[in-house]
């Protein structure tokens, strides 16, 4: 597992660890089912990538929710393991296709249907929200940069980096810059906090 959305690194990082594994190790593997050291359910490739996703206001609306997911091939998981239930509207998005398909082709399976999922959220939220842009000046008091900061909804006003912070974004960060985009989503629905 690895916070953020940078789906490529895990890819590479899983891919990197199996290659190690089966210099010393070889995965049994059959020519028709393929990988076969993994749960029936996950013949074939035994890839199940996911990501947790949370999405409150889509899952109010399950018929729409279900039909993203049978769109783009992704199963819809409480966080906790399979037949879970969710009590924040965070969810386990995977692949649902392990046979037959490439391993590149199932992480791309999970990547189209969150991304669906996301813009309908976003849509939802437009709608909660009544179309309108907030807009103004960022709510909240500045908040301090560091590792508790784990999510979107934690950052409640401008960031203050401690002193000597070098980075970039502490550089360019102002503000006025904070102000303006601090309520704004890019076309993917990632959040600008």
């Amino acid at each position: 597992m690895q916070p953020g959305g940078d789906i490529l690194a895990v890819f590479r990082r899983l891919s990197m660890a199996a290659t190690e594994i089966e210099k010393v190790a070889k995965f049994a593997h059959d020519d028709h089912l393929g990988y076969i050291t993994s749960c029936p359910t996950n013949c074939g490739t035994a890839l199940r990538a996911s990501v947790h996703i949370k999405l409150p206001l889509l899952c109010k609306q399950k018929d729409k929710f279900n039909a993203i997911a049978d769109k783009y091939y992704v199963q819809i998981r409480g966080i906790h393991g399979e037949h879970t239930e969710t009590d924040d509207g965070t969810y386990d998005i995977s692949n649902k296709r392990r046979l037959g398909r490439s391993e590149r082709d199932l992480v791309q399976d999970m990547y189209n249907g969150v991304k669906a999922m996301m813009t309908a959220e976003m849509e939802l939220m437009g709608e909660a929200a009544g179309g309108a842009d907030a807009g103004g000046a960022a709510a909240g008091v500045p908040v301090k940069a560091g590792p508790h900061l784990l999510k979107p909804e934690d950052i409640t006003g401008m960031v203050e980096f401690p002193e000597g912070t070098t980075s970039l974004l502490s550089k360019y960060l102002t503000p006025e810059v904070f102000a303006k985009y601090h309520d704004k989503s890019d076309s993917c629905g990632v959040s600008f906090k």
